[in-house]
């Protein structure tokens, strides 16, 4: 059921006691029973079994198989990391975005990971009339464009895989990667690299240049981007480009404390399904 609320906005009934059973962990307790959410919610236990059932296949919750007691999942882990990160990123990178822009001419992105899909937290523009256009908040597909295959590229394994497993990849282009396996060899072709570039499989008539970017801890928090339209393609303006954002990625994840000798170790010590990275 929707109904307005407050005079101004929309309030959905449904998502609203979804919210209240994922808050009854808001007070420090780490485990809750089916009781517990049904009294801290407010909602019959009924309605507290099928809501947690939803979570609980999303990842925002889990449920443990002896206790029977419920824990914030992954999800929710993965999502306030992300706001967190985004926070600081996002004021930290957007002067290396402009400097991008400045440097080629092209629109620069700043992306970083979502459970649904990689989402554009900021965006400066090319000056030019022909450009590639860049839609702040747009989440991107997994399977097509620089950015979201290099975020998959260091995501933990178990998250990855989940990715390429659980949801089915839609083709933009002739050149988008549809098959599960072949993107995962993909994927795992371009992890240990500091940039990735590509050119056509999201837009037929674009070519972009990723860097990675991680935090101190060695994770990947997002990647910077440049994207042109194929037509301005040429060796050498790639080649800059790669130079251009390969820095700006390493710089960013240098201000938020990374250090490369730190992934490096963590790269090497999951490389058992790796196979040989290429080039551009």
């Amino acid at each position: 059921m929707t109904r307005k609320r407050d005079g101004e906005t929309y309030w959905l009934e449904g998502v609203g006691r979804a919210m209240r059973v994922l808050e009854c962990f808001a007070d420090g307790n780490p485990e809750l029973r089916l009781t517990d959410l049904s009294h801290r919610s407010g909602i019959t236990k009924t309605q507290a079994l099928r809501i947690a059932s939803t979570l609980e296949a999303g990842g925002y919750l889990h449920r443990d198989p002896e206790t029977k007691r419920y824990r914030l999942g992954i999800t929710v882990f993965h999502l306030g990391t992300a706001v967190h990160n985004s926070m600081d990123l996002r004021h930290i990178a957007h002067p290396y975005l402009q400097r991008l822009v400045d440097a080629t001419q092209e629109t620069a992105r700043l992306i970083v990971p979502h459970a649904s899909g990689p989402v554009c937290i900021d965006v400066v523009e090319s000056q030019k009339g022909i450009r590639v256009f860049a839609q702040l908040g747009a989440k991107m597909p997994w399977n097509a464009g620089t950015s979201p295959k290099l975020i998959l590229a260091y995501l933990p394994e178990e998250e990855r895989e989940h990715i390429l497993t659980h949801r089915p990849f839609k083709r933009y282009t002739k050149r988008t990667i549809v098959d599960a396996r072949e993107l995962r060899r993909e994927v795992l072709s371009i992890r240990g690299q500091d940039f990735y570039y590509c050119d056509g499989d999201l837009d037929e008539d674009a070519f972009g240049v990723s860097a990675p970017i991680f935090n101190h801890a060695g994770s990947i928090v997002g990647t910077v981007n440049v994207s042109g339209p194929s037509s301005r393609r040429s060796k050498a303006e790639v080649d800059q480009f790669i130079r251009l954002v390969r820095a700006a990625g390493a710089e960013i994840s240098r201000e938020l404390g990374h250090c490369p000798a730190a992934l490096a170790t963590a790269v090497s010590e999951h490389s058992d399904s790796r196979v040989p990275a290429r080039g551009p």
